[in-house]
């Protein structure tokens, strides 16, 4: 808990950095923040953080564009601090200028090596906007998601999940935008589609149970593979459609089908 007076002083401050040295090039912001006296575990707390962050955003984010080489700056020098203050910025500067901070980030999501760090700015950055025109983005995603980059799947793995449980009433429409990409399903996509197809289970289960009806008689390994790993229930279809896996003579989808036997075993009648 920041008391008020350090709110008002971190916030002066903050408003002083981008008025006085930022514009100047002068991009140490943690002149601000570590001034506070109180740590956690020896670091700066969270909260104040956050808050650095997010004043600095509303001051920046109408010229944003004009600032690459501090965004960089925070990246590559201010470790965890920078990164959180990078990505409050990021969520105004995207809603401001899309197309330029969307295509910037896209750039630099695919080069990001720290799970962690993707998962924040997506979720930050990204989910907001997909949350508020969804139909606009969702190829945006799509597309990320085909080019098999295994920390960005994973955060948007992450980011699809976040976005139903705002709004069941996609749960469809995602759903048929990954399901557009099952036939050449890499082992990161097989992951992602396995772990959205069990999480629509929670919130509409006729639905996932009618794509194993749509399903009843495929031999496709990379199909069974995704079906497979979003076994949550026991059900008469699904146990007819694995039974038929584990008599395959290809011994890739004969090893599901009795991997996916002892899944519905767990699973009980019910």
């Amino acid at each position: 808990m920041i008391s008020l007076d350090w709110k008002e002083r971190l916030i002066k401050d903050t408003i002083d950095f981008f008025e006085r040295k930022l514009t100047q090039g002068d991009y140490d912001i943690d002149i601000v923040y570590n001034a506070y006296p109180q740590r956690i575990d020896n670091k700066i707390p969270h909260a104040v953080i956050t808050l650095v962050g997010k004043t600095l955003a509303r001051k920046i984010f109408k010229t944003a564009d004009k600032y690459f080489e501090f965004y960089k700056y925070l990246i590559e020098n201010k470790g965890e601090n920078g990164i959180i203050i990078f990505a409050y910025i990021m969520a105004r500067a995207v809603r401001k200028k899309t197309d330029i901070f969307l295509e910037y980030l896209e750039n630099y999501l695919f080069n990001i090596e720290d799970q962690k760090t993707c998962n924040l700015i997506i979720d930050k950055a990204i989910f907001p906007l997909i949350k508020k025109n969804p139909a606009n983005y969702l190829d945006l995603i799509t597309k990320w998601i085909k080019k098999d980059n295994k920390i960005l799947t994973f955060s948007i793995q992450k980011l699809l999940i976040k976005l139903i449980h705002f709004d069941p009433g996609l749960i469809q429409l995602i759903f048929c935008k990954l399901e557009s990409s099952w036939l050449y399903a890499t082992p990161n996509m097989i992951k992602l589609n396995a772990k959205f197809l069990k999480e629509i289970y929670t919130f509409d289960r006729k639905f996932y149970l009618s794509v194993y009806e749509n399903y009843h008689n495929t031999r496709n390994p990379t199909f069974a593979e995704i079906l497979s790993g979003a076994i949550c229930v026991y059900n008469n279809n699904i146990k007819e459609l694995v039974d038929l896996w584990s008599h395959s003579g290809n011994i890739n989808l004969k090893k599901i089908g009795l991997h996916s036997q002892k899944i519905l075993k767990k699973t009980g009648k019910k």
